[in-house]
């Protein structure tokens, strides 16, 4: 039925007029104009750059500056509305990149870094409780050991399970459990990596798994620099930059090794070791980052190293309500 209703809509009830529209004459085009559309047709510019080149029109750099700024992460454009608004307020992007580095680091790691030190200051203190405890264990299995008649490997498997039972019971008691000590890397790590590639994408670098999201370099970045880095999107051909970035890691690494003098596990010791290697090998990787980059790192190194020798001082530990810590003889580790 449907067919059939199709058909008949579809029928011309007058077939005359179905005959003149047939051999009806579509009118002509003159060759002239034909012609003319051709050389339009050739000449237009493939992009919009050529055309306000060509047609001497200026067009907005910003329009252009990215091509798939759709895919990019929702992290890594936050951090960019971020820098651009504080770029917005007037601020050259050299004053941008660190006053960007300050705020995040104070609004997302320094109350982490707070609450890590109030922890590791307990465990600090608890260092003598733990030790005597230790000694008192190693009597205590070995009479067991004796006891029982147990092979020697036996009774260090022992003693290592009571000890680990017994620090995790006193830390849990004080408040201070292992995990908190343990927190700030899962925050600070992330936004180190996130900042860092919004920078690379901002300099028109392209990114790991994404590629090339940016065109341009963000408008300004080339010349938003200072004293003897005044282009952003280059690298420092002098490394004092990358040298600075260096020095301030390894100084972070040997503050937080004085903290846990005296306690460190062996996994903790090798840790430590390994962050020595990393903080020299980031002088060379610095020096082939471009600026952006670079002062980023530079400004979060040494804003690390500005906390934790704050974090030392009795008076800054009192008003942040850390722990003050006891002056006692160093353990010598075993």
């Amino acid at each position: 039925m449907f067919r059939s209703t199709l058909r008949w809509t579809n029928r011309i009830p007058f077939p005359n007029q179905r005959t003149s529209l047939k051999y009806q004459q579509r009118p002509s085009i003159p060759l002239s104009l034909t012609r003319d559309r051709q050389k339009q047709h050739e000449n237009r510019p493939s992009s919009p750059w050529l055309l306000s080149s060509t047609a001497g029109l200026t067009l907005d750099p910003t329009i252009t500056t990215t091509t798939a700024e759709t895919t990019l992460p929702a992290i890594l454009a936050a951090n960019e509305i971020v820098l651009n608004t504080i770029h917005g307020a007037g601020l050259p992007w050299w004053a941008t990149i660190v006053t960007g580095t300050l705020i995040l680091r104070s609004t997302l790691t320094l109350p982490i870094a707070i609450y890590q030190q109030r922890s590791l200051g307990k465990m600090i203190n608890l260092a003598p409780m733990v030790t005597s405890w230790a000694e008192t264990l190693k009597i205590k299995v070995g009479k067991e050991s004796s006891a029982a008649g147990w092979p020697y490997k036996k009774y260090q498997s022992e003693l290592q399970k009571q000890y680990q039972q017994k620090v995790k019971s006193i830390y849990a008691h004080h408040g201070c459990e292992r995990w908190k000590v343990l927190l700030l890397p899962w925050v600070q790590i992330p936004l180190f990596v996130s900042m860092s590639l919004t920078l690379r994408h901002m300099t028109a670098y392209p990114l790991p798994w994404y590629g090339q999201t940016a065109e341009l370099a963000a408008p300004g970045l080339s010349e938003g620099g200072l004293a003897w880095f005044t282009d952003l999107t280059a690298v420092d051909p002098t490394m004092v930059i990358p040298v600075l970035i260096g020095a301030g890691n390894l100084l972070n690494v040997e503050l937080n090794a004085w903290a846990t003098r005296g306690q460190r596990t062996r996994m903790q010791r090798i840790m430590t070791n390994s962050f020595r290697v990393l903080s020299v090998a980031f002088v060379p990787i610095a020096a082939n980052a471009p600026m952006s980059i670079g002062l980023y790192w530079f400004s979060s190194a040494w804003y690390s190293v500005v906390q934790n020798i704050a974090f030392k001082i009795p008076a800054v530990r009192t008003a942040l309500k850390m722990p003050l810590l006891n002056k006692k003889k160093e353990i010598k580790e075993t």
